[in-house]
């Protein structure tokens, strides 16, 4: 019974920290050379960070063409190797 109910929990919960939470921003600046963009963000509990706004580094496997200063968007940040990287940004409409 307790290997069950922990496979149950452990099951339902894995969602929950799988995958980095989506957050709101504005972008403010982007370095498209340098694979670097600043934004105005709102709190990311994922990693206990209040609202502010901060230079992010971007991984190669994220596209900046299309965007500019004042978009609004959500973005996906990791903390790798002490450095917080966007992992993924999309538009707001």
């Amino acid at each position: 019974m307790v290997k069950f109910l922990l496979t149950f929990v452990l099951a339902f919960s894995f969602p929950a920290w799988a995958e980095p939470e989506w957050v709101k921003a504005e972008i403010r600046r982007l370095d498209v050379e340098k694979s670097r963009i600043a934004l105005k963000h709102e709190r990311i509990n994922s990693i206990n960070m209040d609202g502010m706004t901060m230079q992010f580094d971007v991984s190669r496997s994220v596209s900046l063409a299309g965007f500019k200063p004042g978009d609004v968007v959500r973005f996906q940040v990791v903390n790798r190797q002490g450095a917080l990287e966007v992992i993924a940004l999309e538009k707001q409409k």
